[in-house]
């Protein structure tokens, strides 16, 4: 495990990453932005933190990237916790920062009214495996820099938000779900999004193991 002072410093930066992508992001979705502007401000502000905090926390800002890396073995078991505890407390308050100063709308991550559960929950398992595919390939597809991980990472999300966005919020990331529920007291999807991530991140590691990259050494 990081020593406290070094394991703070991480906390930090995911709390204030996922506080940026979360206030940024759902700040979009409140003001009732185009699709395209609400994918562009998700995209901009993960590839922005993880310029900001890549080389400091790994800019995980989603609780199911911290989870696939932990058993990939490139997380610390013992450094879970405060890496969940830190996004979620991120994405809480930006929620709280959009909620203050939106009338009350939170920016819900909702499945569109006429969008079956079941649909909702596949579409949100493949977009999640997409997006943490590309995470867990990322050094073999564009190599160890930060900026290029960053505009790989910002434009998976940007483009899945922009696709599927208005189907089911394209969330990806139970934080960014958490958060908004929490503040608006609205946990009715709640299950979904938390199952429908957590199992597109698994089937995304499971096939990351299961198929080497043609240079091993580099993922």
């Amino acid at each position: 495990m990081a020593s406290p002072v070094v394991m703070m410093k991480k906390g930090m930066a995911e709390f204030v990453g996922t506080f940026v992508l979360v206030a940024a992001g759902t700040g979009a979705v409140a003001i009732d932005a185009s699709v395209f502007g609400i994918a562009l401000a998700f995209g901009c502000a993960v590839g922005g933190m993880i310029l900001l905090f890549g080389k400091v926390s790994g800019a995980h800002l989603n609780p199911v990237v911290s989870i696939a890396f932990t058993l990939h073995g490139k997380l610390d078991k013992r450094d879970l916790l405060p890496y969940l505890i830190a996004q979620c407390l991120g994405a809480t308050a930006g929620a709280l920062l959009v909620y203050a100063l939106n009338d009350g709308v939170a920016g819900l991550t909702l499945p569109r009214e006429s969008l079956s559960t079941a649909l909702a929950f596949v579409i949100e398992v493949v977009i999640t495996f997409v997006l943490v595919f590309m995470i867990l390939r990322a050094p073999c597809l564009v190599g160890t820099s930060i900026p290029r991980i960053a505009l790989l990472v910002g434009a998976t999300v940007g483009v899945n938000a922009y696709l599927f966005g208005p189907m089911t919020g394209a969330s990806m990331n139970p934080a960014r779900t958490i958060g908004p529920a929490w503040v608006a007291g609205n946990a009715e999807y709640l299950w979904l999004y938390l199952s429908a991530t957590v199992t597109g991140s698994l089937f995304a590691l499971a096939i990351h193991k299961a198929v080497p990259p043609k240079d091993a050494g580099c993922c």
